[in-house]
């Protein structure tokens, strides 16, 4: 007969082994980090409804994979920082589940210090509630004015002048 003891021990060993699998398979992922955290299309569209009669909302797609996102992300920290009772930036990360800790590094390379989002789920349906006119290309950016109406959306990269002017539509 199988003692309880040897059974405690059977269950603790086989619990290190699962977590010790899961540190290997993420190793250098902070799950919880509050800088990166998941979003499915739906809950997406409630982060940017909330702040409907409050603030401008800049919402962009980028990859770390992708050279034009790279190109014009300091243009969007910036736009953060000169307009920060006015606008705010939402970034999606849509890079693979394997680089997610590749995402949460550029971020504070970039010294971004407000909460982000790592897109979770299928492509389809997140670009679909993103935009009705978005192929999937990457970057995609999005203006919305504070009163939730889209002043403009792109998939292309675009230097700081181009996004100013259009935040500046917004926030009017």
């Amino acid at each position: 007969m199988i003692s309880n003891k040897t059974i405690f021990g059977t269950f603790i060993l086989t619990v290190l082994i699962l977590l010790t699998g899961f540190a290997d398979q993420n190793a250098g992922i902070t799950i919880n980090d509050p800088l990166l955290k998941d979003v499915t299309a739906d809950e997406l569209q409630q982060i940017v409804d909330s702040y409907q009669g409050k603030k401008a909302v800049l919402v962009n797609v980028w990859a770390t994979w992708c050279g034009p996102c790279v190109e014009e992300f300091p243009h969007i920290v910036e736009l953060q920082r000169n307009y920060p009772e006015q606008l705010k930036v939402i970034f999606i990360s849509a890079d693979f589940k394997e680089n997610r800790s590749k995402a949460l590094s550029f971020l504070k390379e970039q010294n971004v210090d407000w909460t982000t989002y790592f897109k979770t789920g299928k492509d389809q349906p997140f670009i679909e509630a993103l935009s009705s006119k978005w192929s999937g290309a990457l970057p995609f950016s999005k203006v919305v004015d504070k009163e939730g109406n889209v002043v403009a959306s792109w998939e292309q990269s675009a230097e700081y002048s181009t996004f100013e002017k259009h935040v500046k539509t917004a926030i009017k």
